[in-house]
This record gives structure tokens, C-alpha cells and sequence, in this order.
């Protein structure tokens, strides 16, 4: 079991004013949909803003759980000839990944207290579990914040498997309980996190406990177009009206073994939210 931070009651107006603006970032602004914005009005929103801090944030309260994931080329998806195929699975293909960094557990109810304290403070006993029923917005300002981002899903399905051929992070279905908490072990109740095995990156939860919200807008056909090299899917128009699907990936404590596969693919509107559905954090390697 990993030792998660200690975290310490948010003493920070910028959490006030994340709280009192997010109707509004929400439709206007995630900064990963940035590109028709000027640099100016990033640097603001970033530097300046309700983001002011994140660095520090990041130092104090994430550094310590990231896990540092080197350059890696992988297969992706699943051959469409394969009896486990799902639809949006294939084709399968081959791409390359930047060195990245991602979070060793999922974001915990305690963890993600900190941007709400008083709206968001967890029962005792869920402080070291998933933080859930969180909206794809909430999940990536919360990213934000703390100096980071959500993950892409070719990145997510990289760190799940480890690019390794095999469905789970391990070899077989049986093994699977030693990694996952899922529907044949989690009893329908949400678990603390890091309580199984980690997988070959050392990385928790990846099956399972909690589905996780990626960065990627979702598209049944978009491996037929994806680019090689750091490929994610971020459509023109939608997101900021919040519509459109997400891609969500992982499995959840009620999900099927199936569904909890590395390259299982699924979705959600960008403004739903569920008590299985939590995140973690991913960050550029070059940020430090």
C-alpha cells in the first residue's frame, strides 16, 4: 500500500475562486482546447489567475506520486480479428509516445478536497479512496491546478499495459484479482486506493475502483486516423458548450473483467458524473 501526503486544510483564495468560476471555465475554457486562444489570455489564466500557485501545489502535494514513464513505442487497440474486440478498438496500430509522468495512484477524495474544502471535505472513511462523481471539467481544472493534466488515452492505455501484448496487465483473467478491484471481489464498494498489486510501472488501480476521465474527446473511428507519434483526439466544437463525450478508461468496482481490459475503450458526456468515475494526473516529463 503506498503512502499517500498528508493533506492539510487549502488556505488559498485561488480554491474560493475556482469554486465561485467554474460555470464559467467550464464552457470557456480547459487549456488542453487553448490553441484558438491568444498566449496572452493562457499566460493570464495560468500565471495570473485562479491557477496561481500550481507549481507550488504540485512540489508540495503530487510530486512524490508521479511515476516517470520513459519514450515508448507500442501497439494500440486490438486486431479487428481478435474475439475480444470492442467497438472502437481497431484498427490496431502502432504509435510513439514522449517521455511523460503519471500519477502512481488515482486522485483521492482527500486529495481532490483541497480545491473545495468546505463543499468537498470527505467522511473519514472515503479520505484514502477515489475521489468520484467528478465531471470531466472538474477532473481537468483540478489537473490544472495542481501543475498538471489529464492523461491522453494513448498514454493511459501505455501505462495500463505497459505495452505488453496481454488484456490486464497481467497474464491471465485469474490473475487479475491480485491487481483489481472489480466486480468479483470490490463487493460493490468503492476500495481505498493502492490496496492490490501495482502493475510493471508500479502504477495502482489501473483495473478498476474507479473508471478514469482522459484527456482524448471520444471517436469510434479515430484510430483509423490517428497520428503516430502522441496521438489524442480534441474536436473543434463541443467540449465548451459541455457536450460531447469523453473517453473513460480503466473499469470501475462493478465493471466485468472485460471491461477492465488495458485497450477496453469507453465513454461518457464531458458533464456526467458517477459514483465510479474518478481520475488521476499526468504531466509533460519536460515540466520537471
Amino acid at each position: 500500500m503506498v503512502t499517500l501526503p498528508h493533506v492539510a486544510p487549502e488556505d488559498d483564495s485561488s480554491a474560493a475562486g475556482i469554486h465561485r468560476h467554474a460555470h464559467l471555465i467550464e464552457c470557456r475554457l480547459v487549456v488542453y482546447h487553448a490553441a484558438a486562444a491568444s498566449e496572452e489570455i493562457v499566460c493570464d489564466v495560468l500565471s495570473e489567475g485562479v491557477f496561481r500557485g500550481s507549481a507550488q501545489r504540485f512540489e508540495d502535494h503530487i510530486s512524490a506520486l508521479m511515476v516517470p514513464i520513459e519514450s515508448a513505442r507500442f501497439d494500440m487497440g486490438t486486431d479487428q480479428a481478435d474475439v475480444r474486440h470492442f467497438c472502437g478498438e481497431s484498427p490496431h496500430h502502432t504509435c510513439k509516445l514522449s517521455a511523460f509522468q503519471m500519477m502512481r495512484v488515482q486522485v483521492t477524495a482527500e486529495l481532490f478536497s483541497r480545491i473545495d474544502p468546505v463543499q468537498r471535505k470527505p467522511p473519514r472513511p472515503d479520505r484514502e479512496k477515489p475521489a468520484v462523481n467528478v465531471t470531466w471539467a472538474q477532473a481537468a481544472l483540478f489537473a490544472l491546478w495542481m501543475g498538471c493534466r489529464l492523461p491522453t488515452e494513448a498514454e493511459w492505455e501505455y501505462s495500463c499495459g505497459a505495452g505488453a501484448p496481454a488484456q490486464w496487465c497481467c497474464e491471465t483473467e485469474r490473475q487479475l484479482r491480485s491487481y483489481a478491484w472489480y466486480s468479483f471481489n470490490a463487493r460493490d464498494r468503492m476500495q481505498i486506493v493502492a490496496t492490490r498489486e501495482p502493475n510493471a510501472l508500479q502504477l495502482f488501480d489501473m483495473h478498476g475502483n474507479a473508471w478514469e476521465w482522459c484527456q482524448d474527446d471520444y471517436d469510434q473511428y479515430f484510430y483509423h486516423r490517428a497520428p503516430q507519434v502522441d496521438p489524442v483526439h480534441l474536436a473543434d466544437a463541443g467540449w465548451a458548450a459541455g457536450a460531447g463525450e469523453k473517453v473513460v478508461r480503466g473499469g470501475s468496482m462493478n465493471a466485468l473483467p472485460e471491461m477492465c481490459r488495458s485497450r477496453y475503450r469507453f465513454h461518457e458526456a464531458a458533464g456526467f458524473w458517477a459514483g465510479d468515475l474518478g481520475f488521476r494526473l499526468a504531466r509533460d516529463m519536460n515540466l520537471g
